[in-house]
């Protein structure tokens, strides 16, 4: 079995602040990274976005489970000391068959 990592951010961002954390997180773990924005329809919450970034750690990976998580989340809650209004974050793990563990994270685009 892989394991997913799913982080999720949820509030108001700037532009770039999706690019930055996907190249953090990827500099950090050493994992590919996808990203896609949650589309909740029309809401009136003047720029609330919520955006979810999918990493797959396969067998093949040489950054354990734990220390890939551990990283994450220091480089999440990093992210969020940095602003005046940091938005929520969530950082969640599941098991995923071994097929999802494909290089490029085939299907985890959205």
């Amino acid at each position: 079995m892989a394991t997913r990592i799913s982080v999720t951010v949820k509030g108001l961002t700037g532009l770039d602040d999706p690019d930055r954390m996907l190249g953090e997180l990827e500099a950090e773990t050493g994992l590919s990274w996808c990203s896609r924005a949650v589309d909740e329809g029309r809401v009136l919450t003047g720029g609330i976005v919520e955006i979810v970034l999918v990493a797959v750690v396969g067998k093949a990976t040489e950054m354990a489970v734990s220390s890939a998580v551990d990283a994450v989340k220091r480089i999440v809650e990093r992210w969020r000391e940095e602003r005046l209004d940091p938005p929520e974050t969530s950082v969640v793990t599941e098991s995923v068959p071994d097929s999802a563990a494909e290089p490029a994270a085939e299907g985890l685009d959205g």
